[in-house]
C-alpha cells in the first residue's frame, strides 16, 4: 500500500525535470544565437558594418509585420469578400500614394543628404514606430476614426520605402572585400523574410490574447531599436568627401560603357513582370482559396499552404543567387519566366494543391533572384550621387507592377482557369520583352515596309 508519504518525493523530481528541460532550451536558444551572430559577422561583414546593418533590417522587418498582421487582420480577409474587394482597392491605392513623394522629392534629397544616411534611417523607423502606435489606437474602432488610420497606414508605407531606398544606396558603402553585392543584399533578404515569419506569429497570438494594439507596441518598440541600431552604424555608412569623390568616379567610369544603362532597364523589366505576378498572386490566391478549397483544406489552411510556398520560393531563389555568378544570373532570366510562365498555364489547367505551391515556390523563387539582380545592378553601376534616386524610380516602378497584379486579382472572377490563364498572357508578354521585343519597333517595321 502506497502511503502519502511516499508520493511526495515524485514532486521534486518533476521540478527537477521540468527546470532540466526549461535550462535545455534556453541553452539551445543561446547556441542558435551564437551560430546567428558568426554567421551574420562572417566573411568580414562584422568589420565592415554591414552585420549591424542586417541587424537594423531584421527589426524593421519584425516592426512590418506587426503592422501587416493588425491590419490584414482587422480591415480586409475578416470582412465578405465583396466588401473585402473593396478595402483591398482602397489599400492598394493607398500603396502607390508613397512613391508620390519617395521618387520626385525624398529620392533626390537623400542623394543630397548623403552624409546623413545613418540618421535619414534612424528618422524613418521612428516615424514608423509611432504611426504605429497610432494605427494601434485606431484599428477596428469604427469610422469615426478612420480618417487617423489610413493616413497612419499611409505615413507607416512612406517611412518604410525611405528606410528601403536608403538602406539600398548605403549597402555598397557597408560591403566587405570578398563579397559580392548579390551576396549581401541576400543576407538582407533571407532576414526580410524570415524575422516577419517569426515576429507575425507573435503578433498574431498577441493580437488574439490582448488585440492589436499590444502587437503594434512589440512593433513600436522594434522600430525603435532598429533606429538606435541604426544610429551606430559605422561612420563611413555615410559617406564623406574622400568616398564619395571615389565613387563618383568609379560610378562615371561605369557609365561611359554603352550598356550600363541597357543593364539597368533589363534587370528592372524581368523584376517588374514578377512583381505584377507577386501581387496577382497573392490577392487572387486570397480570393480564389475562399471559393476553391486545396485538397479539402480549410481557407486558413490553404492560404497557410500558399504562405509557406512562398516563403520557401523566396529563400530558395535568395540562397541560388547568392551562389551564382552575374552573368550566370543575366543568361538565366529568359529560361526562368519561361518555367514561370509554364507553372502558371500548369496551375490554370490543373487547380490543385500541388500546382498551387509549385506556382507560389517557383514565381517567389524568380522574383527574389530578378530583385537581387536588379539592386545589385544599380548598385554596381550607377553612381553614389544619383543612386537613392534610381533606387526610388525602380521602387516606384516595380511597387506600380505589384498594385497592378494586386488590382487585376481583385476584379477578375474568382475561376482559376480564367486568373491563371490571364497571368500566363501577361508572363509571356514579358518573356517577349525580356528577349528585346518591342510593341513600338514592330510597328515600326511594318510601317518601313508598308512604305
Amino acid at each position: 500500500m502506497v502511503t502519502e508519504g511516499e508520493e511526495r518525493p515524485a514532486q521534486p523530481q518533476v521540478r527537477s525535470a521540468a527546470w532540466g528541460f526549461v535550462l535545455a532550451v534556453l541553452h539551445s536558444l543561446r547556441s542558435g544565437v551564437r551560430r546567428l551572430q558568426r554567421w551574420n559577422g562572417g566573411r568580414g561583414a562584422k568589420e565592415s558594418g554591414l552585420a549591424r546593418l542586417v541587424e537594423v533590417h531584421a527589426l524593421h522587418a519584425g516592426g512590418d509585420a506587426t503592422v501587416a498582421v493588425a491590419l490584414a487582420g482587422t480591415l480586409f480577409f475578416s470582412a465578405p469578400t465583396d466588401q473585402a474587394r473593396g478595402r483591398l482597392a482602397l489599400y492598394l491605392l493607398i500603396t502607390m500614394a508613397p512613391f508620390a513623394v519617395v521618387a520626385p522629392l525624398l529620392g533626390p534629397l537623400l542623394d543630397r543628404f548623403q552624409h546623413g544616411r545613418r540618421l535619414a534611417l534612424a528618422l524613418a523607423m521612428w516615424a514608423g514606430g509611432v504611426l504605429a502606435l497610432v494605427i494601434g489606437h485606431n484599428v477596428g474602432s469604427g469610422t469615426a476614426h478612420a480618417l487617423a488610420l489610413y493616413p497612419a497606414a499611409l505615413g507607416v508605407l512612406i517611412a518604410g520605402k525611405t528606410y528601403g531606398i536608403a538602406r539600398a544606396a548605403a549597402v555598397p558603402r557597408l560591403l566587405p572585400d570578398g563579397m559580392t553585392l548579390v551576396q549581401a543584399n541576400s543576407r538582407l533578404t533571407i532576414v526580410g523574410v524570415i524575422t516577419p515569419a517569426l515576429v507575425g506569429g507573435v503578433a498574431v497570438a498577441l493580437t488574439q490574447l490582448f488585440g492589436s494594439l499590444t502587437a503594434l507596441r512589440l512593433g513600436t518598440a522594434l522600430y525603435v531599436l532598429a533606429g538606435v541600431l541604426a544610429l551606430r552604424l559605422p561612420r563611413f555608412a555615410d559617406g564623406g568627401a574622400a568616398a564619395h569623390t571615389e565613387e563618383q568616379a568609379a560610378g562615371r567610369g561605369l557609365l561611359r560603357l554603352s550598356n550600363v544603362e541597357t543593364e539597368v532597364v533589363r534587370a528592372l523589366r524581368l523584376a517588374a513582370t514578377l512583381r505584377w505576378l507577386a501581387g496577382f498572386l497573392l490577392l487572387y490566391g486570397a480570393f480564389v482559396l475562399r471559393t476553391h478549397k486545396l485538397s479539402g483544406l480549410s481557407h486558413n489552411l490553404s492560404l497557410g499552404a500558399l504562405a509557406v510556398g512562398i516563403g520557401v520560393g523566396n529563400l530558395a531563389g535568395t540562397a541560388f543567387a547568392a551562389r551564382v555568378a552575374s552573368g550566370t544570373s543575366r543568361r538565366a532570366a529568359p529560361p526562368m519566366l519561361a518555367v514561370v510562365a509554364a507553372a502558371s498555364l500548369y496551375t490554370a489547367i490543373d487547380f490543385g494543391l500541388g500546382s498551387v505551391i509549385l506556382m507560389a515556390v517557383v514565381s517567389s523563387a524568380a522574383a527574389a533572384m530578378a530583385k537581387l539582380r536588379l539592386d545589385a545592378t544599380i548598385q554596381q553601376r550607377v553612381p553614389d550621387e544619383v543612386r537613392t534616386s534610381t533606387f526610388a524610380r525602380s521602387e516606384t516602378a516595380l511597387q506600380l507592377a505589384w498594385v497592378a497584379g494586386g488590382a487585376i486579382g481583385i476584379v477578375l472572377p474568382t475561376t482559376p482557369i480564367v486568373g491563371f490563364l490571364v497571368a500566363t498572357v501577361v508572363l509571356t508578354g514579358g518573356l517577349a520583352i525580356v528577349l528585346g521585343w518591342s510593341p513600338t519597333r514592330t510597328s515600326g517595321r511594318s510601317r518601313s515596309s508598308s512604305g
